[in-house]
């Protein structure tokens, strides 16, 4: 009896074992859809990205610009003639204006007056030996047309060479005198046009020669402003020999002065590959030599631009816009900026352009379009166009 019992409480625990593995497995089978369907990721959206479209209107670009005044020329004060200093000018200071023809400095005379005296005396007596010559010729004729009527006087005895070479002496004290007289006028050193003076060494007593610079200094006329330009705002500006530019002083309360370009560099500088166009100030009296300036110059006007918010540009020159419900990537020419605007080139803005790009932007991803109104009505109309 108790065998059987045995036995069938073995079968019974088998039965039990497979019945419990079997409903388990029934049980993992019937919530594994639910399981998938309450922990399943939610379907992926497309981004709303708010598009517009550019405004196009002509625009007149402002190139501005920073420059420094610089001096077409700066001259050495060199003396022309040697000796000691017995007047200089007050006015010939670091700093100072001096008048064209003012006197800078005064160098001692009294050699070249010497000199000249010296050339008068050589000159007085070539003047004698030629009239002693030519009395002597006219002598010597009288007794050989007594002698020989029908002979040519000869040129030796008719003291031909001896006047000539008497005449030459003379011409060549008069050119004595004319130098003496030259480096006696330049014994005084004036201003040959009206200048600022940038430095100086001389004092009275101070003994100069013709080689040494006693300082130096620069026509105010001569004043110009450097500009380094880039050929991209260049083709902005245009023709620019003769354009009108605006001339703005840091820090002066003065209002901004006129000039004109007058040149442009044949080169571009070889270590930033600039070009330089060259300024004229109508009043260059204000202008300081070495100053850095600001430049404003109008340029020519470029057709077919658009204007776009500025928020759509993600990089300086890439825009992003919607075509077939996809973003592209567009690269774009800025030519300057308005309000809250950025003034492009024109270009293929497909279905509109984005205001504002998803933070995960890139060629290819779908969006949804959310169209805004015109930037005219969005900005009030002030993009028309302008400088």
């Amino acid at each position: 009896m108790n065998q059987l019992i045995q036995r069938f409480a073995g079968t019974f625990q088998l039965l039990f074992v497979v019945a419990v593995v079997g409903g388990a497995i029934l049980l993992s089978v019937a919530l594994k859809p639910q399981q998938a369907a309450s922990y399943a990721a939610p379907a992926a959206q497309s981004p709303v990205v708010s598009v517009v479209t550019p405004l196009e209107a002509s625009y007149r670009p402002t190139v501005r610009l920073n420059g420094v005044v610089e001096a077409r020329t700066i001259t050495d004060v060199i003396p022309q003639v040697s000796g000691r200093v017995i007047e200089v000018s007050s006015a010939f200071r670091p700093g100072s204006r001096i008048g064209k023809g003012e006197v800078i400095f005064k160098i001692d005379p009294a050699d070249y007056v010497l000199a000249i005296e010296r050339t008068l005396a050589e000159i007085e007596a070539a003047r004698s030996e030629l009239a002693l010559l030519e009395a002597q010729a006219t002598a010597e004729k009288e007794v050989w047309n007594q002698q020989f009527p029908d002979r040519k006087i000869p040129d030796l005895t008719a003291r031909v060479p001896q006047i000539a070479a008497a005449k030459a002496r003379i011409h060549s004290a008069e050119a004595a005198r004319k130098a003496a007289e030259l480096s006696l006028q330049r014994t005084v050193v004036r201003a040959p046009f009206d200048a600022r003076v940038l430095d100086t060494r001389l004092a009275v007593g101070q003994v100069v020669g013709t080689s040494a610079t006693l300082g130096s200094i620069f026509s105010v006329d001569s004043l110009e402003i450097a500009v380094p330009v880039s050929l991209g705002e260049l083709a902005l500006i245009g023709d620019a020999i003769g354009q009108a530019a605006a001339i703005v002083q840091e820090g002066s309360a003065a209002s901004e002065l006129s000039g004109e370009i007058v040149r442009q560099a044949a080169v571009l500088n070889e270590r930033t590959r600039l070009g330089t166009l060259f300024i004229a100030a109508e009043e260059s009296e204000s202008l300081v030599l070495g100053e850095f300036v600001g430049v404003e110059i109008v340029g020519q006007d470029a057709p077919q631009t658009y204007r776009v918010p500025a928020a759509s540009l993600t990089s300086r020159d890439q825009i992003w816009v919607v075509n077939n419900g996809q973003l592209e990537d567009r690269q774009v020419e800025v030519l300057g900026s308005e309000n809250n605007l950025v003034v492009v080139r024109a270009f293929d803005v497909a279905d509109g352009i984005v205001m504002v790009p998803p933070a995960d932007v890139r060629a290819g991803l779908t969006v949804t379009m959310q169209l805004e109104r015109s930037l005219a009505s969005t900005d009030g109309g002030a993009a028309a166009g302008g400088e």
